[in-house]
């Protein structure tokens, strides 16, 4: 396929995307969670303290304080033109964190002609639907995190986006570790002095709001919603769904979570000090989506660089196996035209929405539903499963070929 095929490939795909849009459901275009973004500049800008309060018939408002002054601007702007930077921003920042991570894995073949092919289909998977359907900030998140990445080690500003990514939101401070454990300290280093930078900047001028955050807010996961609703496809969340009515024993979790990250942290450490960097970030964040109390459904929009490292490794080796794992990825990620309770009209939703949701419906899967209901923390735990069996694997062969404990052992890519 030439480059201008891939080109008209997706430059199709996002016009039906906005036709369907403009003349379909009309809760394509919700943005409901961009309404919380404004609403805390609004409040921020208003002055008297009252940004993290419950307000009857809204959504709280769930962020860092730094992120309630970042968002200052939206208040400043008509509703109209807010709608369109929501819309228009996130499809310009798939573009954006699609070829960032084609840069990261490397020049082979046409990259323009890659980005264009992978986020013509990646609109359609759910994650990066709901992201648009929400205005979610997720996809800039990877932005600012890819950047860093795509760097060279060492060089100027590397650090600053995970820094300002886990200012705005909790879960990429995963990475600052990640960068310490990788051998990359000046980076973790300056995303550690970014991110305590928001905080200062934050308790300088929104004090109150910053001690209602730091002191125990952002602890609280109810604030968020319901751990059992089929859109947390979390660890936490499929336990919850696994117990039904039955509450899971208060340790449960906490320890599956906790063997989850070792596992996980472990496999991406290791495989960033191999030089499969983008697979090392892949990894960290799926490792973050399984942990976090609540990963709804648009926070998955973090696996989309696991799925550049599976389309190269497709094209590159034609491997049965990655072509497998491939198409079941996107299989259970893809939007399919769907009528789901509380939505009007058909919208492009995943398949966890297939299964009863609502008035506790979640709490009564069995058998294929808690498969269906599942499928996306199925699949995580299945990618961290093969990994560490590939890499358990290759030590064995390499101790066995040698008889000496291995130095260093290849990238324990799942899919090999």
């Amino acid at each position: 396929m030439t480059r201008r095929t891939a080109l008209a490939v997706a430059a199709c795909s996002i016009t039906a995307y906005l036709l369907l849009g403009a003349f379909g459901s009309a809760d394509m275009w919700w943005l409901g969670d961009l309404k919380v973004y404004r609403r805390g500049g609004v409040e921020v800008l208003a002055g008297d303290g009252e940004l993290y309060t419950i307000r009857p018939g809204r959504l709280p408002f769930t962020y860092t304080p730094w992120a309630g002054l970042t968002f200052t601007p939206l208040a400043w702007l008509p509703w109209g033109a807010v709608e369109v930077i929501g819309v228009a921003g996130n499809l310009v920042l798939l573009v954006v964190a699609t070829w960032l991570a084609w840069g990261i894995v490397g020049p082979r073949g046409d990259r323009v002609k890659a980005t264009a092919l992978t986020a013509a289909a990646l609109l359609w998977t759910e994650p990066i639907q709901e992201n648009l359907r929400f205005g979610q900030i997720n996809l800039l998140l990877v932005v600012l995190v890819l950047s860093d990445f795509a760097r060279a080690r060492g060089a100027r500003f590397a650090g600053v986006g995970v820094g300002l990514a886990a200012g705005l939101k909790l879960t990429p401070a995963i990475f600052i570790p990640y960068l310490l454990l990788t051998g990359r300290v000046r980076e973790g280093l300056t995303a550690l002095g970014v991110f305590v930078g928001t905080f200062a900047a934050a308790f300088a001028v929104l004090p109150r709001e910053c001690a209602d955050y730091w002191g125990g807010l952002f602890l609280d996961d109810t604030r968020i919603g319901l751990a059992q609703f089929p859109g947390n496809q979390s660890v936490h969340g499929a336990v919850t769904r696994q117990f039904g009515a039955e509450s899971p024993p208060g340790w449960l979790w906490p320890l599956l979570a906790l063997s989850v990250a070792a596992v996980g942290m472990t496999l991406a450490v290791r495989t960033a000090r191999r030089g499969a960097t983008l697979t090392g970030v892949g990894l960290c964040a799926l490792t973050a989506l399984l942990v976090s109390p609540i990963s709804w459904t648009h926070h998955w929009a973090w696996a989309l660089p696991l799925v550049v490292v599976l389309i190269d490794r497709v094209r590159r080796t034609r491997a049965p196996a990655a072509t497998l794992a491939l198409v079941a990825v996107l299989a259970v990620a893809a939007a399919y035209p769907m009528h789901r309770a509380r939505v009007s009209g058909v919208l492009p939703s995943g398949i966890v929405w297939t299964v009863p949701f609502g008035d506790g419906g979640e709490l009564n899967l069995h058998g294929w539903q808690l498969l269906v209901g599942n499928a996306y923390v199925l699949v995580g735990l299945a990618v961290l499963v093969a990994g560490a069996w590939s890499l358990v694997a290759e030590r064995r062969r390499i101790t066995c070929s040698t008889g000496l404990a291995p130095v260093a052992e290849p990238d324990p890519d799942p899919t090999s």
